[in-house]
This record gives structure tokens, sequence and C-alpha cells, in this order.
């Protein structure tokens, strides 16, 4: 028991606040997604969850990078997948394309999820990419939406110093 009340007092509200933002963000954007008729509100859950941090500012800083990547991602995935179907070669080629895309363009931050949807445009959804890629921006777009609300309304509790001084 000792080992768990140092964990708690050397972690403090860090994992409460992030598991709150977490599961408010996730069931709100599965059932918006949801009722709303998208085909994959796994994606909206997924983007709810990715981006939520701590403090609010990294949180909506982390949903450009998720949005910017996601969004060059479906583009690519969509161009290369309509052009040369989805063989292996071109699931490849998406993933590679778009991390030097990135990189060369000062978006490396987005290049893991840039390189992640192209792969998986031209790998499952070859047959439809842009109405797949319609419904992903989408899904992204009110995952991120509940995680930056979420950091509103789930505040972050003041430290002691912090609180001391606001009561003066």
């Amino acid at each position: 028991m000792s080992w768990f009340r140092r964990r708690i007092r050397h972690e403090g509200w860090r994992p409460l606040v992030i598991g709150a933002r977490c599961a408010l963000a996730a069931l709100g954007a599965v059932e918006v997604s949801r009722y709303v008729g998208l085909h994959y509100p796994i994606y909206a859950l997924v983007a709810a969850i990715m981006v939520t941090e701590y403090h609010g500012e990294e949180t909506r800083k982390q949903s450009v990078t998720r949005f910017l990547g996601n969004s060059i991602g479906i583009i690519s995935g969509g161009i290369l997948s309509s052009c040369f179907g989805g063989q292996s070669w071109v699931i490849g080629l998406a993933a590679f394309f778009m991390v030097l895309f990135c990189y060369y363009f000062g978006l490396a931050l987005a290049a893991k999820y840039s390189a992640f949807v192209a792969a998986l445009t031209v790998m499952d959804h070859s047959d439809m990419p842009w109405l797949y890629g319609r419904d992903r921006i989408m899904e992204t777009l009110i995952g991120i939406g509940f995680a930056v609300l979420m950091s509103l309304i789930v505040p972050v509790p003041k430290g002691k110093k912090e609180a001391s001084t606001t009561m003066e």
C-alpha cells in the first residue's frame, strides 16, 4: 500500500484529470459520430484520446498536429489509391512519401499521423478513398472538438502555492 500512496503523492491530480478528460471526450465523440451516422466512430474515439493532455494548451497543439496529419494523409492516400490501387507497394509508398513530405515542409510532428492515415486509406479504402476521407476528417474533427471542450470544462487543479496566493 505504501507504493500506491507514493505514486499518488508523486503524480497528484494529473492521472485523474487526464482520465476524466479522455473518458468524457471519448464518450461524447463516439455518441455524436454514431448519431450523425458516420461509418467509423472509432476514429473519433482515437482522436479524442490521443490529443488529450493535462494542460489545455497542449491539447490544442496536439489537435492541430492530428488534424494536419489526417488531412494530408487523406489527400495523399486518396491520390495514390486512385492512381495505383491498393497494392502493397502503394501502401509503403504512401507511408514513405508522407514522412518525407512532412519533414521537408516543417510538419515533422504530423509525419506519423499522415503516414498512418495515407497507408490505411490505400490499404483498406482504395475502392472509395474520398468517401472514407470525408468521414475520417469529420470523425477526427468531432474527436478533437470533444478533447478541446473537455480541456476547457475539466480544470487543472491549482497547486498549493497558487491556491494560497489567490486567497489573500
